[in-house]
Parts: C-alpha cells; structure tokens; sequence
C-alpha cells in the first residue's frame, strides 16, 4: 500500500520475502525519509562504508517501495552533497552508488556542515556514521524525528595490531611513526567507552533512537528492532 512506510516497515519479512512487508495499515499519508551519512577516511577500515551504503540502500528502496519522499545528504569529509527529495528510483541509486564509490581516504568529517542541512519539512531523519567523534544532533532532533545508525567495525572497538604493522592514519592519509602497546590499546578502549557513554546520554536526552551495526548482514534485524 502506498501509505505505508518505513517505521511499519517488518525488515525480517522483508528479507525473507525479497520484497517490503508492512506490519500494520495505518491513516494515509505522505512521509518525508531523510538520510544523513557522516563519512570520512575510517570508513576504510573493514567493510564500514560497504555498510552504509548497504543501509542506505534499504531505506531508501523502502521509502520508494512505500511512495515516500527520499532526500540525502552525503558529508564526506568536509564537502556535503545534497540530494532533493524525490520518488524517482534511479535518483535513490545514485545515492547509493556515490556512497558505495566515494573517495574517502584523507578525509575527516567537519560537523558543523550538519548545521547547513535543510529540509523543507518534519522528516524522518536517519543519521549514519561511525559516531567517533563528538557530535551536537540536538537542534535536528527538535525538528525532525531522528534515528542514529552507528556503523562500526569490530577493530573500531577492539584493535588487535601487531608490532610489526605499519600503522596510517586513513583521516589524513599519513603514516602513524608509533607502535600500539597493550597499554595504549586499553588506553584507546577505555577512552572510547567514555566516549559512547557520553553518546549515548546525548541521544536519550534529546529521545534519538539509536542502534549499531557492525555488517550488513544486521541491518534487518537492527532496524527491526528500533520500530518494533
């Protein structure tokens, strides 16, 4: 049905069927989906910017599927593209093609690009990125309806580097002239769960809903799970 979207949206069914199924019918009307993806050179490590486009893929298929409007914004390092909203399916698989083929190595995320997106109305606004860093969504959240999907890789969280590995910085494409010791690695570990406590508070109390995901092979599930 056209009226259906995304948040009734039974992403299991959907993957078990090849094709979207809706949970439940609800009163007619036209949703604005919105996608944000933070992306800069750590989204070389693993299969992260595989990932994302991969979510991006699913929603914006779904918003399709649905008759929904679907915008984007790509923030790849400090340049920010912006793709007006639009049903048109070929426009969605440019998006997704520019996410999956973009140049990313040596370059970092400006947040404060965020500020500059503009969406003419109320939308369901998807924020997609590594959330490494320090990060303000709270004017978004108090005139969208924001969901964060934090893309991670295993190595993100818990790196196991040998002594031997020349180590490069994909942000600034430059060789790192250290070795990680067991110390500093606890070190790196204990800085980032302080850092995602923090995070974390900041979504509860602007009510972001949140999840992460570490391969496609979650993404379903994940986001399932955030509009059950």
């Amino acid at each position: 049905d056209s009226s259906d979207d995304v948040r009734h949206m039974s992403w299991i069914n959907s993957a078990k069927l090849g094709q979207p199924y809706v949970k439940k019918m609800h009163e007619e009307r036209e949703l604005n989906v919105a996608v944000c993806a933070l992306l800069d050179g750590r989204f070389l490590v693993g299969k992260k910017q595989e990932t994302l486009s991969y979510i991006l893929a699913v929603l914006g298929y779904s918003a399709y599927e649905a008759n929904d409007l679907f915008s984007a914004f790509l923030l790849m390092g400090n340049e920010l593209k912006n793709y007006e909203a639009t049903k048109n399916i070929y426009a969605i698989e440019k998006v997704i093609e520019e996410s999956y083929e973009g140049e990313l190595l040596g370059k970092r995320v400006d947040y404060s690009k965020i500020e500059h997106l503009y969406l003419e109305s109320k939308s369901l606004l998807f924020v997609i990125g590594d959330f490494l860093d320090e990060v303000d969504l709270s004017l978004l959240a108090e005139q969208h309806e924001v969901v964060v999907i934090m893309v991670r890789d295993v190595v993100d969280e818990h790196p196991n580097i040998s002594p031997n590995h020349q180590l490069m910085n994909p942000q600034s494409n430059q060789p790192i002239h250290q070795t990680l010791s067991k110390k500093a690695i606890d070190y790196y570990k204990e800085k980032l769960a302080e850092h995602d406590e923090v995070l974390l508070e900041h979504f509860n109390q602007h009510r972001i809903r949140y999840t992460k995901i570490y391969n496609s092979a979650e993404v379903f599930s994940k986001l399932e799970r955030m509009f059950l």
